[in-house]
């Protein structure tokens, strides 16, 4: 068998755990997060178009939803970056873009339901009773997002 296409375990990232870090990825490869989420997919390398679908440009047509799509595209970059991390580690280039996406997204997601109450049910906004949905309208009942 030619040794050029044998696997080799490489542990040497267990010894020098300085470089265990930086071994794979260019954030040149993915698309932002706005695109990224328009898309479907983070990665520029593995986006494959359907036929002549050309995703919509979204738009947000208030403070709140353009403060929800905001929220949306870093979660959602945030979600496909840690499924690469899953398999990739080792990747230290992508858990530092992965980790400013999380950060925004959880900035984002405070500052979203401070202004507009919570979106899930693991919220801290839900401390007390009763909650705000049941209070507040919904925005499909204003014909908002």
């Amino acid at each position: 068998m030619n040794s050029k296409y044998q696997y080799r375990p490489n542990f040497n990232h267990f010894r020098d755990s300085s470089n265990y870090y930086r071994q794979i990825s260019d954030d040149n490869d993915l698309f932002s997060s706005s695109e990224g989420f328009m898309m479907g997919n983070m990665f520029k390398n593995t986006y494959v178009p359907y036929k002549a679908y050309r995703p919509a440009n979204l738009s947000a047509t208030d403070e709140q939803s353009d403060l929800f799509l905001r929220l949306s595209e870093a979660e959602f970059a945030a979600h496909d970056l840690n499924l690469y991390l899953d398999l990739h580690p080792q990747d230290g280039n992508m858990l530092e873009i992965f980790n400013q996406y999380r950060k925004e997204a959880n900035s984002l997601l405070e500052e979203y339901e401070s202004k507009y109450g919570p979106i899930n049910t693991s919220s801290n906004t839900l401390d007390n009773s009763p909650f705000r949905w049941a209070i507040d309208s919904f925005p499909w009942n204003e014909g908002g997002m």
